[in-house]
């Protein structure tokens, strides 16, 4: 925990496992707690993996601020095939986050907090509401290391023209 905590610049919270690591063996997608008990409340957090390897979050932040998202959301407006791709993805994703709350949570907060069951059982990757919309490119990728099924985190490592890995284990110096 301690090499997430200086790879996020926080200290984690809900993390249920390390789901992929890079070559040099370094946590790169973490796999978070969809559903948190905070005393008499229930918090939900819709990113299920997030992507923690700083050099990847550097290298996608610089394409973000190139307008990679505009691009991938005039991508939705005009290829049918591949807004269907990606909604097929943001389905499974919602799928896949639900299943990871006890049965006896969902139940309570399809109860006493419809809406935040709402947010959990239909929002897309990165808990994106709106099928046309990009939130993070992040969460995009993080998703396709995790699952190996997002066209957008796929082609946003394209194009990076980079192995997706950071070439000299800087996470090393974590390690102290």
């Amino acid at each position: 925990m301690n090499i997430i905590k200086e790879q996020i610049g926080r200290e984690p919270r809900g993390v249920l496992e390390v789901k992929t690591t890079c070559r040099w063996g370094f946590p790169q997608v973490i796999v978070n707690r969809p559903v948190s008990a905070l005393a008499s409340d229930l918090e939900i957090f819709p990113t299920l993996y997030w992507l923690t390897c700083p050099y990847l979050c550097r290298e996608i932040s610089a394409l973000e601020s190139e307008g990679l998202i505009a691009h991938f959301e005039a991508r939705l407006a005009g290829d049918p095939q591949f807004a269907a791709a990606m909604a097929a993805t943001h389905e499974s994703y919602a799928r896949e986050r639900l299943a990871l709350v006890h049965r006896d949570v969902r139940r309570r907060l399809k109860e006493e907090y419809p809406e935040r069951y709402q947010v959990l059982a239909t929002s897309g990757v990165g808990g994106i509401r709106s099928p046309q919309g990009v939130k993070c490119l992040h969460t995009h990728a993080a998703d396709y290391l995790a699952r190996g099924e997002n066209a957008i985190g796929a082609e946003t490592l394209e194009l990076l023209q980079k192995p997706w890995f950071c070439p000299d284990a800087e996470c090393r110096e974590y390690e102290k």
